[in-house]
């Protein structure tokens, strides 16, 4: 929920990937799509994410990214209207963020699928194909300085974190 409150204003739809239909009721106004490819990676999901979307600039998040930002997200839709960037996507200790990312709906779901028309499953076998911003640290640290934006929690050892930083830090913890 808190993830869907960041991107409230940001957002005209909200798009739900998920293998389980029993998530669709953690945010009923979101349309749930089932992942047609479960544990297959993030380039399918994303391709069936962008499929349903309606509009053409999409805005993909991961659900394990507790600290999502407005701001920053603002910072990465400024990016691509200036640059006229198919993906604006940012990097984080030098690997890139997919699931924190903006995507031009059309260029890139014809990239996507033609990449796994070839049987190419990285998550970056696309760009070749389309126009990409990536946002280095130093550019986005002034609206995320810290870079909890970015927190992912993908062990309980990070569960435990997250809801440390919540507690400590109830301003961070609220969307923003």
């Amino acid at each position: 929920m808190r993830i869907a409150e960041a991107l409230r204003s940001l957002v005209d739809e909200y798009v739900l990937l998920a293998n389980d239909a029993a998530l669709g009721s953690a945010l009923p106004d979101a349309r749930l799509v089932f992942d047609p490819e479960p544990h297959a990676g993030v380039l399918p999901a994303l391709a069936a994410g962008l499929a349903e979307a309606r509009g053409n600039t999409c805005l993909a998040v991961a659900c394990d990214m507790p600290f999502v930002s407005t701001t920053v997200f603002e910072l990465l839709l400024e990016m691509q209207r200036q640059d006229e960037a198919d993906v604006v996507i940012a990097k984080t200790s030098g690997y890139l963020e997919p699931m924190h990312a903006v995507y031009r709906r059309d260029p890139v779901l014809a990239a996507i699928r033609g990449a796994l028309a070839r049987g190419e499953q990285r998550m970056i076998s696309y760009f070749p194909s389309v126009r990409v911003r990536e946002v280095d640290e130093s550019e986005w640290q002034s609206v995320s300085p810290d870079g909890r934006a970015f927190f992912n929690v993908n062990t309980p050892e990070d569960l435990t974190r997250a809801k440390h930083l919540a507690r400590s830090d109830p301003d961070a913890a609220r969307p923003r």
